[in-house]
């Protein structure tokens, strides 16, 4: 998978990274101001020839890129930041959620590997696990690109030099500054991982995010339904699609179902996160999960058992490793 023209002027390029899903999408949109690139794709010389290569068969060249948005921090999506700023004079813009994420030192990485192993052991993971996992975090930290965004874009915001044609929308869930960027004149969505074809993207607790993810996902979600519904979707990863309003739907019944079935899960007898997540429903066998997948099943339990004790369906009691029942639980209580 090399890219594809997305839309008149809105190129896609596929860069490879290593994970299931195989590349991200960068796209190269032609605006009244030159070139705005939606994401930039893991860091790699892999990485980098593909993105230059796409450009190239755009008919764009290095020099004409004015600017990058960047839909969330994570390194298949903002990796070749660093690149950017070596060959180009281009803004980097992000959601100031996500700017504090981006551009660390060496102490903060080194912090964010003990927050989230810390958080691990309150899941109850078990320390030959927590070990697998901490080794994996900090492998990826030391890799991360150390590069500063320039511009804060905030929920409504026009990109720069767009003239108003490509809006920034606040979509948090996925991660907290995660943004959306509308294109009204071409009647394009740009995704990233809020919204994607078939992959149900991951809602969870990481570095940063708000007390209850998953109800930020799914009001992000509603906010959606208001586009139109003939918009062309274009996600940061898998494919372009149409009938967003259908997706939206599918994403929601599909967090209803979940939610469901942990608060049947914890009502058997499984009470902490790690016992919750072993029990439920897995697309591969939740033991043959890498580090990487287990960091995200986990937080994306833990999100769903948030919710369901914010809803009064679960209690939630503090502790080491954390614990949750259904114990006193209000069960009529609504989201």
């Amino acid at each position: 998978m090399e890219g594809f023209a997305a839309a008149d002027g809105v190129w896609a390029t596929a860069v490879p990274f290593p994970s299931p899903l195989a590349y991200s999408y960068s796209y190269a949109v032609r605006t009244a101001g030159g070139v705005v690139v939606v994401d930039l794709g893991w860091d790699s010389d892999e990485g980098w020839s593909a993105f230059q290569t796409g450009l190239s068969r755009a008919g764009h060249g290095l020099d004409e890129i004015i600017g990058v948005v960047v839909t969330h921090a994570h390194p298949d999506h903002y990796g070749l930041a660093r690149r950017i700023r070596e060959h180009t004079s281009a803004w980097i813009a992000a959601h100031p959620g996500e700017r504090a994420q981006i551009r660390v030192g060496d102490a903060e990485r080194r912090g964010r590997v003990t927050e989230i192993t810390e958080w691990l052991a309150y899941c109850g993971t078990p320390p030959a696990r927590l070990r697998e996992v901490e080794s994996e975090l900090a492998a990826l930290e030391a890799v991360l690109p150390d590069v500063e965004a320039d511009v804060d874009l905030v929920d409504g915001a026009p990109v720069p030099g767009t003239d108003g044609a490509l809006v920034a929308i606040h979509t948090p869930g996925h991660t907290t500054g995660h943004l959306c960027f509308q294109e009204r004149e071409r009647g394009l969505v740009f995704t990233g991982d809020h919204v994607l074809p078939k992959v149900t993207p991951n809602v969870g607790r990481r570095p940063g995010s708000t007390d209850d993810p998953l109800h930020d996902f799914l009001v992000s979600l509603r906010r959606l339904h208001d586009l139109p519904d003939s918009s062309l979707a274009l996600p940061g990863h898998e494919w372009s699609f149409d009938r967003l309003s259908h997706r939206l739907a599918v994403l929601e019944a599909h967090h209803r179902s979940r939610l469901d079935e942990i608060e049947q899960v914890v009502h058997d007898g499984a009470a902490t996160v790690w016992e919750v997540s072993r029990s439920v429903r897995w697309a591969r066998p939740f033991d043959s999960f890498t580090p990487r997948s287990l960091r995200s099943a986990l937080a994306e339990t833990y999100s769903h058992l948030v919710r369901l004790s914010e809803q009064g369906r679960l209690d939630r009691r503090l502790g080491c490793p954390e614990r949750w029942t259904a114990d006193g639980a209000d069960r009529a209580a609504g989201d």
